[in-house]
């Protein structure tokens, strides 16, 4: 009897590695190729960001002309922008730290507008006004956004399943963020 369980109990193990090794096999293939479609979605979205960041800078740098310079969100930005461009200017291209960069920059971005917004001084501040103005009015095309983010979400259904999470886990399949854009 003690044999029969033995052997019952080598042979749930084989089967247990087997089905590990399959998983493995399966899902590594899918999940490579769902962060390879989030890094190719970002690719067109570069370029436009680049442009609305610069114009970004240009708020940033008129809230310092207007007497904003030494705010906690100014400071903040300009060290978020000397962030994007070192990212920008890196020849490897790390999609994942753009887009977290990026969206960081988004959120300053709301916040600088509604320290300009809540202060009579900043708001008198033609010059601040037209460089928000300016950087509202660049926005990256809509359709690459939205094909960036489904991107995100196929991905992310892909690793996020009850099997395919620990092999994602594992062999380093980080989630990635969506774009989120300001305004």
């Amino acid at each position: 009897m003690a044999r029969r369980v033995r052997r019952l109990a080598v042979v749930v193990l084989v089967l247990l590695v087997v089905g590990v090794i399959a998983l493995v096999l399966t899902t590594r293939p899918k999940l490579e190729d769902r962060r390879d479609d989030v890094d190719r979605a970002w690719t067109p979205l570069r370029g436009p960001l680049g442009e609305r960041y610069a114009r970004l800078g240009e708020v940033n740098a008129q809230l310092a002309a207007a007497g904003g310079g030494e705010r906690d969100v100014a400071r903040t930005l300009g060290l978020r922008l000397g962030r994007w461009g070192e990212l920008r200017r890196a020849r490897d291209g790390d999609a994942d730290a753009e887009v977290q960069t990026a969206d960081q920059l988004e959120g300053l971005a709301t916040r600088l507008q509604a320290v300009v917004s809540s202060s009579d001084r900043l708001r008198a501040s033609d010059p601040l006004n037209q460089a928000i103005a300016a950087f509202q009015g660049t926005v990256p095309p809509p359709p690459a956004v939205t094909a960036y983010n489904r991107a995100v979400r196929d991905y992310e259904d892909e690793r996020d399943g009850l099997l395919r999470s620990p092999v994602a886990n594992l062999f380093g399949y980080d989630s990635r963020p969506q774009l989120l854009l300001s305004g």
